[in-house]
């Protein structure tokens, strides 16, 4: 059968050129990390109904049943992270420092939006455009931006304020560090005005820069997830990779959740704040009822490491948090 001359005898890899397109490549790459077949539609039924199953499964060896903790790691992570660049918006952080500020200068948030994306030159005559607006307007919130106030000790500096005085050329750093320190928004960690400045002129680029460090630092504080578990079950016959594999799902989980919550808040118009806090008690109580099903501990002590558990990965999570914060404003 001449047909048989089409694939190697060895391994039975078909003979084909290799030389592939670009869409072909990224096809292959698509299909072999999601492979959406028979096996990962069972996966995902015990993955959101059966709290431990799969880790269990696992960790007894069967693992041809389940799609891999890693690629489903892989999976809802890419999601959930895709949900947050994708649905909210870049100019995000500005609306919520905005909130319940006049917007009524088209010309003054014309220029703040165009400061939101990447750095641009600044267009001098515009500014002084938006200046004068601003002493027109005599907007009770935005009277202490007018020319004759800029940079001075002026209390109470709208955020609009101190992000029009960041992106003036005029503006010298130590007038917009004297303004920065009479607003609410003073804050003191360390950074030299003119970095405090760059965080108020590209406020959306960090929160942008933030969001793509996060995936990583989730990655990296995996480990540290599974060894606080290693530690409160050391008692017990367990692999520490047992307890990472527990860790992919519960990551998984997690990001499967509050990737649902940001879809429904966006598209479904339900209340963000009841969706949230449903959100956490279930991810929470999912984790416990793993924590059960896994180590197999009376109730009320596992109850009692699960808090433990909490309180140190809390620790963990805001250190590494501040840690990836700091980074991405150096980095600004």
């Amino acid at each position: 059968m001449p047909e048989l001359e089409n694939f190697c005898p060895n391994c039975g890899q078909e003979n084909k050129d290799q030389k592939v397109p670009v869409g072909v490549f990224i096809e292959e790459l698509l299909t072999s990390l999601f492979s959406f077949d028979g096996r990962f539609l069972q996966t995902l039924t015990a993955f959101f109904f059966k709290p431990g199953k799969l880790t269990q499964s696992f960790n007894e060896g069967q693992r041809k049943k389940y799609t891999h903790p890693i690629r489903l790691y892989l999976v809802f992570s890419l999601f959930y992270f895709f949900m947050m660049g994708f649905l909210i918006p870049k100019d995000f952080f500005d609306r919520i420092l905005n909130a319940g500020q006049p917007t009524n200068m088209a010309t003054y948030q014309e220029i703040i939006d165009k400061e939101s994306g990447e750095p641009v030159p600044v267009d001098s005559a515009a500014i002084k455009k938006a200046l004068r607006k601003v002493d027109e307007i005599q907007s009770e919130n935005f009277s202490n931006v007018s020319p004759a106030n800029r940079g001075t000790n002026t209390p109470n500096h709208s955020w609009k304020a101190l992000r029009f005085l960041s992106i003036d050329p005029e503006i010298s750093a130590e007038e917009f560090g004297r303004a920065l320190d009479s607003s609410s928004y003073a804050f003191d960690i360390g950074l030299p005005v003119q970095k405090k400045r760059d965080l108020v002129a590209h406020s959306n680029l960090f929160l942008i820069q933030v969001a793509k460090n996060l995936p990583l630092m989730m990655l990296f504080l995996l480990p540290v997830f599974a060894f606080f578990i290693h530690l409160l079950y050391a008692n017990r016959s367990v692999f520490y990779i047992e307890n990472l594999i527990l860790g992919f799902h519960l990551h998984a989980f997690a990001y499967a959740i509050y990737g649902i919550v940001i879809l429904l808040t966006f598209f479904g118009g339900i209340q963000s704040s009841w969706l949230i806090l449903g959100a956490f008690v279930l991810v929470t109580t999912y984790a416990y009822l793993s924590f059960l099903k896994i180590y197999r501990h009376h109730w009320f002590k596992t109850l009692i490491k699960f808090w433990i558990l909490g309180g140190l990965y809390l620790a963990v999570l805001l250190s590494g948090m501040a840690a990836e914060l700091y980074l991405s404003l150096l980095l600004l």
